[in-house]
């Protein structure tokens, strides 16, 4: 009897996603034979890369062809008629302009040096200042024609308004459930790249994480089995967080469409799993697995953030390890540096470069903390708590948006497993735990005032708040050891202790 294959499937390059790595990491201890697949970082070629042991890892370019044409060419409308149509028309217009201008740059040296004839230079002159005029006009429609174009793509890029809502309002009720093929074309780029593969691996189980890979996931299952092969799908739902109104009808259409037709279902916090069994009629509470690191009875001391930020073991320190999305809150944190004097911050984020990060350094150094923060590339999941372990403080400063105050985030775990003292926002699943458990303090979202109060508690008394984790039970409870236990059930009442299916 062979093992069963399990493929883990996620919209992401898989760099510092803890949750993907987790369960293959399971699924490989439980004697499954697992493959986790994710996207190949932009630009490269498929590479296996680091995996969990006895974990195939396949990272699987993805073009985003389609959804890279509604940039590429944003239908200007009504709201910018002058717009190029196309980018590449946009480029092309701009580079021989630039072209023209460097001709005439070029003229205007020739005529201040080359002899000529009184008669033929007061021509040649008169000629070029001509020459002068029309350019100064192509500058100024090529320069609003490309004003134009850059709105019309940031509007596709970030869709909102009151034209982009109705159009997206219509859509979803003309084409129901099928909305999200026009509302995210993403999620056909990602059947285009994944779904040759999951064709070829014939797992006997798709672990499909989020919603963009769900469909792929089921309609693999619909092919398989159409060639005699069957393959059930468990889909992993994760909090609904969509960047704008448009992608929230997508995913509300894309779930509607495909969630009832997953073999299982499993999410991050009970009262989620709650709101998908009734708004998706299942036919039983998904599982719940909260994305807790593995417990360790005695945390590996190694070298951490402390070291990587080259600061002595008296200097207080705060971490955030996560995106640093305006939403997240580290705004506040940078405004409170100056009233905390030598506490130093170190954000560690998955890109250094990205413009959020730079953001931040350009807010530090107006405000003269610049020396006190530190920007620091992620780890590998399994190595968070021990790098994070030498801070004095983990903050989560997010801000109060509905899909946060339902489940603990990810990077909560990881603080409480690193046993950091935590500050955190005031939304009501972060802050009902930290105030019970007695590990942290609790501020209000966006006030740096009462940040800076919560910070100085904290450091104040530290040993008051790391004393919470001298009582094993949460940390156990919290652990993924055993968060994965009725995932694994799951995997079991679908796929059986063994099989041989071919």
């Amino acid at each position: 009897m062979s093992a069963a294959r399990v493929a883990i499937l996620a919209d992401s390059t898989l760099d510092g996603d803890s949750r993907a790595h987790r369960v293959a990491a399971a699924a490989a201890g439980a004697g499954y034979e697992v493959t986790l697949i994710g996207r190949a970082h932009p630009g490269s070629r498929a590479d296996p890369g680091p995996a969990p042991p006895g974990v195939r890892v396949l990272r699987v370019p993805v073009a985003a062809t389609l959804h890279r044409h509604r940039r590429r060419r944003p239908r200007p409308g009504v709201r910018w008629p002058l717009a190029y149509r196309s980018e590449e028309t946009y480029d092309h217009r701009n580079a021989r302009l630039t072209a023209q201008a460097a001709l005439i740059a070029t003229r205007t040296a020739e005529l201040g040096v080359v002899h000529r004839p009184l008669p033929l230079q007061a021509a040649a002159r008169t000629g070029h200042a001509g020459a002068h005029l029309v350019q100064a006009v192509r500058r100024a429609w090529t320069a609003a024609r490309s004003a134009q174009f850059r709105a019309a793509v940031r509007g596709r890029a970030e869709p909102g308004g009151p034209v982009d809502d109705a159009v997206t309002t219509l859509t979803a009720l003309l084409l129901g459930k099928n909305a999200w093929r026009r509302l995210d074309p993403l999620l056909l780029d990602l059947e285009t790249a994944y779904g040759p593969v999951l064709d070829e691996l014939r797992p006997h189980l798709v672990h499909a994480l989020g919603h963009g890979t769900l469909g792929v996931a089921v309609r693999a299952a619909y092919r398989s089995e159409g060639a005699g092969h069957r393959i059930e799908v468990v889909w992993d739902a994760f909090t609904r967080r969509s960047a704008s109104r448009r992608l929230a009808a997508a995913q509300n259409a894309h779930e509607r469409a495909y969630a009832s037709l997953a073999d299982g279902v499993v999410t991050v916090a009970d009262s989620y799993a709650e709101q998908l069994r009734k708004r998706h009629a299942l036919p039983a509470t998904p599982v719940v697995a909260l994305n807790a690191p593995p417990y360790e009875p005695r945390p590996r001391r190694e070298p951490g953030v402390r070291e990587a930020c080259r600061l002595a073991p008296d200097i207080p320190l705060l971490v955030h390890s996560g995106s640093v999305a305006p939403s997240r809150g580290l705004l506040t944190v940078i405004e409170a540096l100056p009233q905390l004097y030598d506490l130093h911050a170190a954000f560690v984020v998955p890109d250094p470069a990205h413009p959020d990060v730079l953001a931040l350094t350009a807010r530090a150094a107006q405000l003269g903390v610049a020396r006190r923060l530190h920007v620091l590339p992620y780890v590998p999941p399994a190595a968070i708590p021990a790098f994070l372990s030498s801070a004095d403080i983990g903050v989560l400063p997010v801000h109060p948006l509905p899909d946060r105050q339902l489940a603990l985030p990810t990077r909560y775990f990881e603080y409480a497993h690193a046993r950091l003292p935590v500050v955190v926002s005031d939304i009501r699943a972060m802050s009902a735990a930290t105030l019970e458990l007695g590990i942290g303090e609790v501020f209000r979202a966006r006030s740096t005032p009462d940040f800076v109060r919560a910070v100085g508690a904290v450091l104040t008394n530290p040993r008051r708040y790391r004393k919470a984790y001298d009582r094993p039970d949460t940390l156990r409870q919290w652990s993924w050891q055993t968060q994965s236990v009725p995932l694994l059930d799951l995997y079991g009442r679908l796929l059986g202790p063994s099989l041989n299916r071919g």
